[in-house]
């Protein structure tokens, strides 16, 4: 008997964390947040679904792709999480306001980037060119509008104003140490 509550309890504070945890990483509470949580939390941290900010079509494209790889989406549940989804994750008010870098290929940044993503989303990665090289190829493999003619510039753009800083030089050994 004492088995039983030992498991129950166990299994009942195991459902209270994973739901703390789901509101902790910015899955906002209703019917669909643990289904949400359950779905998607396996493979994905919650930021890389918060950060998105997808239209409608955008959220059922992403999780038809996802059911194709995988992921644990009951039939029943898949209109409802891409409602929850488009719901509380839609794409920014005002895109065009985010503060970037005023630079050669700041509009090619506006245009392929902050329909989905606020500024903050990439400005403050601060990553090297083949870190920059490696984020565009993969949202361009998710679906970003990204013209292949303006790939170098948006590549140019994120390295030169939001790369990271060289490492300082070494200091120099006096000649008689």
């Amino acid at each position: 008997m004492w088995k039983r509550r030992v498991a129950f309890l166990f299994f009942a504070a195991t459902l209270a964390a994973g739901a703390a945890r789901g509101q902790r990483l910015g899955l906002p509470p209703g019917p669909m947040q643990e289904k949400a949580r359950d779905a998607c939390l396996g493979c994905h941290d919650a930021r890389i679904m918060v950060q998105q900010r997808l239209d409608r079509k955008s959220w059922a494209k992403n999780f038809d792709k996802m059911i194709r790889w995988g992921a644990p989406v009951a039939a029943e549940d898949k209109e409802a999480l891409i409602n929850y989804f488009a719901t509380h994750f839609a794409p920014a008010e005002k895109p065009a306001n985010a503060p970037l870098a005023d630079a050669a290929g700041v509009e090619k940044v506006r245009a392929a980037c902050l329909s989905c993503h606020d500024a903050a989303a990439f400005t403050s990665l601060k990553l090297d060119r083949r870190g920059w090289t490696s984020v565009i190829d993969r949202q361009i493999r998710w679906g970003a509008k990204v013209r292949a003619e303006d790939r170098e510039a948006i590549l140019n753009y994120l390295a030169t104003n939001y790369g990271t800083s060289p490492a300082p030089a070494a200091p120099k050994k006096s000649p008689g140490r």
